[in-house]
C-alpha cells in the first residue's frame, strides 16, 4: 500500500483479497472497521484512532476499513446494522468489538499495544499469549479477559437474518428523491426499528416503466412522472427486538404517494415461491419490483449476490491553482484511495458557468471571490467510480473551510493539498447521489453515436456484441436490423469513394442485414471507438486484445463493427440511418 495513502487517511481502505493479504502480513495490531455499503465507515471513531496512532505510531497499531462483501471471510457480517471492529495480531483474528463503543475500543487497543511493547522490551523472555477467535462464532467472540474488563458487554442491536417475514422493500418515487426525502425516509425507518440491508438507485426509461407498471402503461402522465428522475429502492429488515405481532411502524410512517411498499411474508408450501403482501398495488407488480431492483437478493440468508453489487459515480473538481501546481499528485492520491477515473475533462469555466454552478451560494460575501478563482484558469473535472463513491469522496475531502480542515482533519485532501497563498479549498465533491447525477450531466453530458454490427458479425456474433455493449454501460436508445441497398451504402461511405477499396466495401455492406444502433453515454463517441479497436484485427489483437475487432473481425474489410468518428459525423450518420429522431 502506498505511503501517500497512509498520509492521507488514518484508515487504509481495503478493496480486494490481495490488499487484505498484504494488510495482514504487516507486523503490529491491525484494527479494521467492517462496514455496510449503504452506510459507509464509522466516522465516530476516527478521532480516537487518530489520537492512538499519533501517540503509539504505525509500529504498534494500524487501522483499516473494508466493506463487508469485499473479503470472503467477512461476508458473515453482511447486513449487520452495527459496525464490527475486528482486531488482527500476527495475522490472527483475536478480538471482535460490535457497535461504536469508544472506551471499549480504546481499552482493547491499549491492551494489545502494551503486550507488543512488553514483547519488544523482553524479547524471547516474554511469551505474548493471544487467543484466536473466529467469525463463525461471532455471537460468542470476546476479547481476552486481561484486555477487556469482564463487565464490558456487547449491545446486541445487530439485525441478523431472521426469516423471510422480516423483510420489506420500499420504492421511493422520483419526486420524493428529487426533494431529498431518501435520507428522511431511511432515518424514519431506522428510528422505527428497521435496518437498511440493501439499496439501489436508478433512472427508469419509458420502456422499463411500461413493462414494470403494466396496469398504468397507457397513462402518459404516469410514465412521464416515473421517468422524470431516479427512483430509490431499499430492502429493510426488522430489528431483533421488534415484535412481529406489534403494529407495523413502517406501514404507519410510509406515505403511499411517495413510495411503493412490498412485504414478503412467507414461502409457499413447497418452499419455491415467495408470497408477497403489498400495500396499495398488485402482487405481480411486487414480484417485478423485486426481480428488477434486487434480482440476486436471497431472503433466506439476507445477502446480495455479487453480481447485484454496483459501483457509484461521483464528480470531483480540482480547482485552478491545484491543477497548475499539483495535478499529478492529486490524481495519484485519488488512485491510491481506490477510485477509478472513468472520465476526465480539463476546461476553463466562463463566469456564467461558474455562477450557475454555485447559484446556491447567491448572496454570500465570498461568492465573487470563488467565481473569480474558478474562472482564473482550467479546472479538472473527474467522474470517479468505486463502491460508495459519493460518501468515500466526501470523507476524503474533509471540511469545506480550509482552516477547519487543517486544524481538525490534517489528513484530509483539502488540508493536504492546500495552496499557501490561496484561501479557497482546492477540491469539490458532490454531496449526494442526486447532486452527483446533476454534476455528471453538467460536466459530462451524454453523447450519442451510431454503431453498426456489420453483415457477417451480425449473423454470427450479434448477441455477444450487444451484451458487451450493455456491459460497458452504453444505453441503446434506438436499434433496427436492415440490409443496406447499394445506393445507401455508396452514400453512407461517400467519403471513401476515391479509395481503391470502395467497391469492395460497398459489396460487403450490402451482402446481408446489419444491426444499426444509437448508443448513448458520456464520452460515447471515443469510448465506442476504443471498444471497437483498430481497423486491422491483427493490430487490434496486439494493442487492444479485449476490443471487439480483436475478437470478432475477420479482416480489415470484414472488421465486424462501425462507429462514428466525431460528434458531427455521429449526428449525420444517425440522421441518415434513423431519420429525424429526438435525442
Amino acid at each position: 500500500m502506498s505511503a501517500r495513502k497512509k498520509d492521507v487517511q488514518i484508515q487504509v481502505e481495503i478493496a480486494n483479497e490481495d490488499q487484505w493479504g498484504e494488510a495482514l502480513s504487516t507486523p503490529g495490531l491491525f484494527v479494521v472497521d467492517v462496514y455496510q455499503e449503504w452506510c459507509g465507515p464509522c466516522k465516530a471513531v476516527q478521532n480516537l484512532f487518530r489520537k492512538l496512532r499519533t501517540e503509539h505510531g504505525d509500529e504498534f497499531i494500524r487501522f483499516g476499513v473494508v466493506e463487508a462483501s469485499c473479503i470472503s471471510e467477512h461476508k458473515i457480517l453482511k447486513g449487520k446494522c452495527q459496525p464490527a471492529f475486528l482486531f488482527y495480531l500476527e495475522g490472527k483474528l483475536v478480538t471482535v468489538v460490535k457497535g461504536v463503543n469508544g472506551p471499549l475500543l480504546q481499552s482493547a487497543i491499549l491492551g494489545y499495544i502494551e503486550k507488543q511493547k512488553k514483547k519488544q522490551e523482553l524479547g524471547s523472555k516474554y511469551k505474548m499469549e493471544v487467543k484466536e477467535v473466529f467469525l463463525n462464532d461471532y455471537q460468542e467472540a470476546r476479547p481476552p479477559k486481561e484486555t477487556i474488563p469482564d463487565d464490558s458487554k456487547d449491545t446486541d442491536g445487530n439485525c441478523p437474518s431472521s426469516g423471510l417475514g422480516s423483510y420489506h422493500v420500499v420504492i421511493i418515487k422520483p419526486d420524493a428523491v428529487a426533494e431529498g426525502q431518501v435520507q428522511t425516509i431511511k432515518t424514519k425507518a431506522v428510528d422505527a426499528g428497521y435496518c437498511v440491508v440493501a439499496e439501489e438507485e436508478r433512472v427508469l426509461n419509458e420502456k422499463e416503466i411500461r413493462d414494470f407498471y403494466k396496469d398504468k402503461a397507457d397513462e402518459p402522465d404516469f410514465v412521464e412522472f416515473m421517468s422524470s428522475g431516479p427512483v430509490h429502492a431499499l430492502i429493510l429488515t426488522k430489528g431483533e427486538n421488534m415484535d412481529d405481532e406489534s403494529p407495523d411502524a413502517l406501514t404507519e410512517m410510509i406515505d403511499p404517494v411517495q413510495v411503493d411498499l412490498i412485504r414478503p411474508k412467507h414461502r409457499s408450501e413447497d418452499g419455491q415461491e415467495v408470497i408477497l403482501e403489498v400495500c396499495g398495488d398488485s402482487r405481480e407488480l411486487a414480484s417485478r419490483q423485486l426481480g428488477f431492483f434486487f434480482p440476486s437478493f436471497d431472503f433466506s440468508t439476507g445477502t446480495m449476490g455479487k453480481k447485484d453489487s454496483r459501483t457509484q459515480r461521483t464528480v470531483a473538481l480540482i480547482r485552478p491553482s491545484l491543477v497548475k501546481e499539483k495535478k499529478d499528485e492529486i490524481l495519484q492520491a485519488i488512485h491510491d484511495a481506490g477510485f477509478q477515473v472513468a472520465i476526465q475533462k480539463e476546461m476553463t469555466l466562463s463566469e456564467e458557468q461558474a455562477r450557475e454552478f454555485y447559484k446556491e451560494h447567491e448572496g454570500q460575501d465570498y461568492l465573487q471571490s470563488l467565481i473569480n478563482h474558478m474562472t482564473s484558469g482550467p479546472v479538472l473535472a473527474l467522474a470517479l467510480t468505486r463502491e460508495g463513491a459519493v460518501q468515500h469522496w466526501r470523507n476524503l475531502l474533509g471540511p469545506k473551510i480550509l482552516e477547519e480542515a487543517k486544524e481538525t482533519c490534517p489528513e484530509s485532501l483539502r488540508a493536504q493539498f492546500a495552496i499557501d497563498d490561496v484561501a479557497i479549498n482546492q477540491l469539490h465533491g458532490s454531496s449526494t447521489m442526486e447532486e452527483a447525477q446533476r454534476d455528471l450531466e453538467r460536466f459530462f453530458p451524454v453523447e450519442h453515436t451510431l454503431a453498426i454490427i456489420k453483415p457477417n458479425a451480425s449473423q454470427e456474433h450479434k448477441d455477444d456484441i450487444v451484451n458487451r455493449i450493455e456491459a460497458a454501460g452504453f444505453s441503446i436508445s434506438q436499434v433496427k436490423e436492415t440490409q443496406l441497398t447499394r445506393e445507401m451504402a455508396e452514400n453512407f461511405y461517400k467519403q471513401h469513394s476515391d479509395k481503391d477499396f470502395f467497391n469492395s466495401l460497398v459489396d460487403y455492406m450490402t451482402q446481408g442485414p446489419s444491426v444499426m444502433m444509437i448508443l448513448s453515454k458520456e464520452n460515447a463517441i471515443s469510448e465506442w471507438r476504443e471498444m471497437m479497436g483498430p481497423v486491422d484485427p491483427e493490430l487490434a489483437k496486439e494493442v487492444n486484445p479485449n476490443s471487439l475487432r480483436a475478437h470478432f473481425a475477420k479482416s480489415i474489410l470484414e472488421n465486424a463493427v462501425h462507429g462514428s468518428s466525431n460528434s458531427e459525423h455521429a449526428m449525420d450518420n444517425i440522421g441518415f440511418i434513423f431519420g429525424d429522431v429526438s435525442l
